[in-house]
């Protein structure tokens, strides 16, 4: 292993970080904000407070259905920055890199040439975008990644090391798991991996508990005040169930187009990987043209939405067939193809994927990383040195553009609430009215830290609004209260443009669903819609 290669991946994922350290708060960073606040004030119970998130003020053991550690972490950074955005993002960049550095040994370990396939998965969308956010998933990589690097240790080294790699691992997942329950895809990952390698059912199953440990521990802590985590990671995935989103075909789309657009080379390598015959080819057209077909649409849908989720579902339906085909070992690496890795990790991933209440960018990125390690172990053993290197490198900078493009809109629709939020300051409130938000996300955390309120749908809703008032509207954004009745006002509306064509989230006409596929089947969209456009309603 090459320290130069090391440190350039820790480079590269420094640099994703650093080159917007200043974006605004965002998506569901504000889910968790409050908490860590509430945190510093009274860490023995972190969550005895109300929030409203989904409309209504409610308690927020009803409404949070992640575990703590991510909050406690984000309490220590806010006690030490002030909660200033760039602060935080720098305080939480030793676990980005972290898990960049995981990342680099989990591929060194199976990968003759591990560097750009790396590279690939940091700058993937999936990965660049979720990553430099302040949410569970980092603090799921960087303990979760580790712990199945030592799961691999433990293995096959057979040393006297054995054991200490056995239990960090172990110590490793319990943190992953109490970060976020989706953490258990890395946990199957691991298991999988054992028990393919010939490790002992017992010894992986106490793996598994202790790996499971922390959030036992959090769940009988839950116990004892009230029982409310269960019901509220049901309370969410009960509420989607009922919108017209949850339909199969919907969710089968959003699967392979987000992995397709997650990480580009998962719908393009497939098929260098392993040449489908044309009756194959032609039987996987026909079942994605299918699957996107017009009558298994919920709603209208672009022509050019409808082909980017074509173009992206093609290679991801056809990696899973490769992922099942038997690879040879590395000559460098006898036996070491990965394969009893990256197969169950993928598949747990999938699990994970179709068991969440939607399909979102948060929830592919972790089946980023084996597909494009998979894919990367069959390319090195059928394409020449040079062959493979230059696809690598075209790869990554396609991957780079994208990666980097997609995270310029983002960046600009988070500074468009925080911006709002400072005009409504300065022309509304410090003059003594009143205002309220109809959203939530970012636009919510910074009008209420400025002195704003969110409507109450238990309260009156746009009840609570008198003359005099002013409304802050978005148009993409989540849980959007909306008047039921006339309400004579006063209305501006302000735009926010960007000039790249790309759109991560959309508010009516493109599917863009980046952060759920609520909002649209793809995990972009090609348009040229604004990013966001705020009302400034002014009730009369």
């Amino acid at each position: 292993m090459k320290r130069g290669e090391l440190a350039a991946v820790l480079l590269f994922a420094a640099m994703t970080v650093l080159l917007f350290i200043g974006k605004a708060y965002h998506a569901d960073e504000p889910l968790y904000l409050p908490a860590a606040w509430h945190i510093l004030e009274d860490p023995l119970h972190p969550f005895a407070f109300e929030l409203n998130y989904y409309g209504r003020n409610a308690p927020y053991r009803e409404i949070n259905n992640t575990p703590p550690l991510i909050m406690y972490v984000m309490a220590v950074g806010l006690k030490a920055t002030g909660g200033r955005e760039w602060g935080m993002r720098l305080f939480f960049l030793p676990f980005d890199l972290a898990a960049a550095a995981g990342l680099f040994f989990l591929a060194a370990r199976f990968l003759s040439k591990p560097l750009l396939p790396v590279l690939i998965v940091l700058a993937s969308p999936a990965y660049w975008i979720n990553m430099a956010h302040l949410m569970p998933e980092k603090l799921v990589l960087a303990f979760g990644l580790w712990g199945l690097y030592g799961v691999v240790r433990w293995v096959e080294d057979g040393s006297p090391r054995t054991g200490a790699w056995y239990w960090a691992s172990a110590g490793l997942m319990a943190l992953a798991t109490l970060s976020k329950y989706n953490a258990g895809v890395l946990l199957l990952a691991g298991a999988g991996y054992a028990v393919l390698r010939g490790s002992p059912w017992r010894r992986v199953a106490g793996w598994c508990c202790l790996g499971l440990s922390g959030l036992a521990l959090y769940f009988l802590a839950d116990l004892t005040s009230g029982g409310r985590a269960p019901g509220a990671a049901w309370l969410v995935t009960r509420q989607a169930m009922d919108l017209p989103t949850s339909a199969l075909s919907h969710r089968l789309r959003s699967l392979l187009a987000f992995l397709g657009g997650g990480t580009l080379v998962a719908a393009a390598w497939p098929f260098l990987a392993q040449r489908p015959s044309p009756r194959v080819l032609a039987l996987l057209g026909a079942a994605v043209l299918f699957l996107f077909s017009p009558f298994l649409d919920i709603g209208p849908v672009r022509g050019v939405d409808r082909l980017t989720g074509i173009l992206l579902s093609v290679g991801s339906l056809w990696l899973f067939r490769v992922m099942l085909r038997p690879v040879p070992g590395d000559r460098a690496r006898p036996g070491r193809t990965g394969q009893a890795l990256w197969l169950p990790w993928l598949l747990a991933g999938l699990a994970g994927v179709l068991l969440y209440w939607s399909v979102m960018a948060r929830t592919v990125l972790l089946m980023v990383p084996p597909a494009v390690f998979a894919l990367a172990t069959v390319l090195e053993g059928r394409l020449s040195h040079r062959r493979y290197a230059g696809l690598c490198l075209v790869s990554l900078v396609v991957t780079v553009l994208l990666g980097v493009s997609l995270a310029a809109v983002d960046y600009r629709y988070a500074a468009s609430q925080r911006q709002v939020a400072s005009e409504v300051a300065d022309r509304y409130l410090a003059k003594g009215r009143k205002a309220w938000c109809a959203g939530h996300w970012g636009l919510q955390y910074y009008l209420e830290r400025a002195g704003a309120r969110t409507l109450d749908s238990s309260r009156g809703g746009w009840d609570e609004a008198r003359p005099g008032d002013i409304v802050i509207v978005p148009s993409v954004n989540t849980n959007i209260l909306r008047p039921n009745r006339r309400v004579f006002a006063n209305v501006t509306r302000v735009a926010v443009s960007s000039p790249i064509p790309l759109r991560l989230i959309c508010a009516s006409r493109c599917e863009g669903g980046f952060y759920s596929n609520v909002m649209g089947f793809l995990p972009f969209s090609l348009s040229l819609d604004p990013v966001d456009a705020h009302e400034f309603v002014e009730v009369l």
